[in-house]
């Protein structure tokens, strides 16, 4: 058994650095004005090279443990991107003089013609990178979405392509392995909407975040100003999804008030105590409490305290 493994990880070794070689000829031979049979000839051993070496890849990782595998996930994926970046500015030279139509020597040769088109501008587009954060799913997915998945000028497996370039972590863990096609790249989009996109995932994830906001135990204009901004934020968002905190009979507000309230400073508790002890308006009103605390934030200067007029 671990001659086994040691044999598959010298052969993998070597795999990756012949790999590396043959890559840096495709860069070499892609820059120089050579022969496009050439080109194509150190393009097809490149592919098959890199077949093989991404299915010994994928046999190793298996017998790795959760730690160790990720990181070598995330390994591969950097050197699939190199590989897919380098065969896309090849295949992107070879495109012109096929659309014209195959030459003599041609023959029936269709290798050339499954790549897609503009996988070449891949580096190009700058896009969010998302590692499988629920939270960041909504705002990678629109991007991604308005950049590539909606833009009719590229065909499915180079919309593949950006999604591997564009995915770290556990999202790329999702999907790295499926084979970069066009008939494939629906399958990928489903996974990672299923696994981080779905809309009970996401409202989860925002009310995670209001419970795991850093307390503020200090009376500073920072302190008081960044926890005011990261619970609102995550209010905003739950708002954003149809899931209003504030709205309905029984209001979330309500029942996040008490901890929420607990994450500042106890002078300001006490502050905001004493006013609504003689004022209109309700405890758990999260609304006005997080007015209040945005009250206190403006009034503080150097040296900071607590206002009286702003407790008043």
């Amino acid at each position: 058994m671990a001659a086994t493994a040691r044999a598959l990880s010298r052969k993998l070794a070597a795999n990756k650095a012949r790999l590396d070689r043959l890559l840096t000829e495709l860069e070499e031979l892609n820059i120089d004005a050579v022969d496009d049979n050439l080109l194509g000839g150190q393009l097809e051993s490149t592919e098959t090279l890199f077949r093989e070496t991404d299915a010994l890849q994928a046999e190793w990782e298996q017998d790795l443990e959760a730690g160790d595998q990720n990181a070598a996930i995330e390994d591969w994926a950097k050197s699939r991107r190199l590989f897919l970046e380098a065969r896309a500015r090849a295949q992107g030279r070879l495109r012109p003089k096929q659309d014209d139509g195959p030459s003599h020597g041609d023959g029936g040769n269709s290798r050339q013609t499954a790549a897609p088109t503009r996988i070449g501008k891949l580096p190009e587009l700058t896009l969010p990178q998302f590692d499988g954060e629920a939270l960041e799913f909504p705002t990678f997915w629109a991007q991604f979405e308005a950049s590539v998945h909606a833009n009719t000028g590229l065909d499915d497996a180079t919309k593949f392509a950006y999604l591997l370039s564009n995915t770290t972590g556990r999202a790329l863990g999702a999907i790295v392995g499926i084979p970069v096609t066009a008939a494939n790249y629906p399958e990928a989009v489903c996974i990672l909407q299923k696994r981080f996109g779905r809309p009970k995932i996401v409202a989860r994830a925002h009310f995670l975040a209001l419970w795991k906001v850093p307390e503020c135990r200090e009376i500073t204009r920072q302190g008081i100003q960044t926890l005011v901004d990261e619970i609102t934020k995550q209010l905003r968002c739950l708002a954003a999804m149809g899931k209003d905190p504030h709205s309905g009979e029984l209001p979330w507000s309500k029942a996040l008030m008490p901890g929420l309230k607990e994450k500042f400073p106890r002078k300001l508790q006490r502050a905001w105590d004493l006013k609504v002890g003689s004022g209109p308006e309700s405890k758990d009103n999260l609304v006005k409490f997080l007015e209040f605390a945005q009250r206190q934030a403006d009034s503080l200067s150097p040296p900071d305290q607590l206002s009286p007029e702003a407790s008043s």
